[in-house]
């Protein structure tokens, strides 16, 4: 009787342990905040002429370095789904011009966001990682 009690009570307390660490797939992912832009469409920003960064205001608004240029747009979060539009952007030219492209196309084309290891995971429409972000 004393065994079939153990039994019952380990069932119940690993179903409630289950129900415990479901997560909800919609949580937004939190980019508030400056972001280094450490690759962008597979391309490093090592060689940048400045250093590459993204920051999210909490207003919507999103601006940064390209490594030449200075950029400045809107975003809208919802859930994973990362739009940024309205970019605005210097128009300098410099010795880092293939960094600069890469992260202004992945601007162009970003659809989805993934936080994962202190890292944002930005994704494009066919799911490809466009550009990786670390504080």
């Amino acid at each position: 009787m004393l065994k079939k009690k153990i039994v019952i009570a380990m069932a119940a307390s690993s179903l409630a342990l289950v129900g415990c660490s479901v997560q909800s797939s919609s949580e937004p992912v939190d980019i508030v905040g400056k972001w280094n832009i450490e690759k962008a469409m597979n391309v490093t920003t090592e060689k940048a002429t400045n250093p590459t960064f993204i920051n999210f205001d909490k207003d919507g608004s999103v601006n940064g370095n390209a490594s030449v240029n200075l950029f400045k747009g809107t975003y809208k979060l919802n859930g994973d789904s990362l739009k940024i539009s309205n970019i605005g952007m210097t128009m300098m030219m410099g010795p880092s011009m293939d960094v600069e492209d890469a992260i202004t196309k992945a601007l162009n084309t970003t659809a989805s966001v993934k936080a994962e290891n202190g890292k944002v995971y930005v994704f494009n429409e066919a799911n490809d990682t466009i550009m990786v972000l670390a504080k």
